[in-house]
């Protein structure tokens, strides 16, 4: 076992150098070439973290999914052209690279340098599992425009009885892959937001003109004046009535 001790002048005046203690077995047969693929960390796993390998010139080498998802979700794109670059990193040159700064999105404690012998190889750059997580949840739901064209023909149709199967059919989806999805996007049920939008609309007409109360609920989608006054007292906690007077005097 050999021991030796580097210490690593950091190329970025964003973050401090620390002497880094490496512990390594020699192994004169055996060598990893650059592009052996590693096993990759499952990102279930509490603490794992997604990995970006940079070269001593600072330049992308590899990212894996994990890392190019979790940068996503900060509008990094690892794949653009060109090559993505950080000066900051730059071994090679170590006038360029102390006086350039890491970008903002870069956290100076995610960098791990690769050193071999006194001399630094490249960069790991170690991507918490947090942002990962993150970007799971911004995948979660419905595509955007397939989430604005079920609003739309919820919307276009308040005035009458809509059923899960009419939306589900109208994104080109199941009932069920729509209900599950709806809800990972909004937070709420179909149902809900339906429900949520005719008050929404019940509301602007009670306020804003003096239709009866018949012909709002009506105009809202429901059959009869009753229903519609006591879905309106639980979701508001007042009668249409008394909704329209209080607004009528404010």
């Amino acid at each position: 076992m050999q021991t030796s001790t580097v210490t690593s002048h950091w190329p970025s005046p964003a973050f401090h150098p620390t002497p880094v203690q490496l512990v390594h077995t020699a192994a004169p047969h055996r060598h990893m070439e650059p592009q052996e693929r590693q096993p990759e960390r499952d990102p279930r796993h509490p603490g794992s973290v997604g990995l970006i390998v940079f070269d001593h010139r600072g330049r992308l080498v590899k990212a894996d999914t994990q890392a190019e998802m979790s940068l996503s979700t900060m509008g990094i794109d690892l794949n653009g052209s060109p090559r993505l670059r950080i000066e900051a990193l730059d071994a090679s040159d170590s006038k360029a690279a102390g006086n350039a700064r890491l970008p903002d999105w870069l956290d100076p404690k995610w960098i791990e340098p690769i050193m071999e012998g006194g001399e630094r190889l490249g960069t790991v750059v170690e991507v918490p599992d947090r942002l990962y997580r993150r970007a799971l949840l911004r995948q979660s739901g419905l595509p955007s425009y397939k989430l604005r064209r079920a609003m739309d023909f919820i919307h276009s149709r308040i005035d009458q009885p809509i059923v899960l199967e009419q939306i589900a059919a109208a994104v080109a989806l199941s009932p069920f892959h729509f209900h599950r999805e709806f809800k990972r996007s909004t937070g709420m049920t179909p149902h809900r937001y339906i429900v949520q939008v005719r008050m929404e609309r019940a509301k602007a007409l009670l306020s804003g003109s003096d239709m009866p109360l018949a012909e709002v609920a009506a105009q809202v989608g429901f059959a009869d004046q009753s229903h519609f006054s006591s879905t309106f007292r639980r979701t508001t906690s007042m009668t249409p009535r008394s909704y329209r007077n209080i607004n009528a005097t404010a």
